[in-house]
């Protein structure tokens, strides 16, 4: 989670999160880990726990992880 400020709990699920999305070993497994990261922070958007430029950030950062990692299991 370079170059956002996060709580250390919220940075901790943020990187499992993102670990579960490098570690999905079919396109469904990475659908779903994308969209539980993006569950994720739509809680913390909803709460109120961080700002928006941050929350912003995050949905980049969780939608270009799960692009990616589709992306990589996509058949050739």
């Amino acid at each position: 989670m370079e170059g956002v400020s996060l709580s250390p709990k919220i940075e901790r699920e943020a990187d499992k999160l993102l670990a579960q999305i490098a570690r999905a070993d079919s396109m469904i497994v990475a659908a779903k880990a994308g969209a539980r990261a993006e569950g994720f922070v739509l809680g913390l958007e909803s709460s109120g726990a961080l700002n928006d430029s941050t929350i912003d950030q995050l949905y980049v950062i969780f939608d270009v992880a799960t692009e990616d990692r589709l992306k990589s299991l996509a058949p050739i």
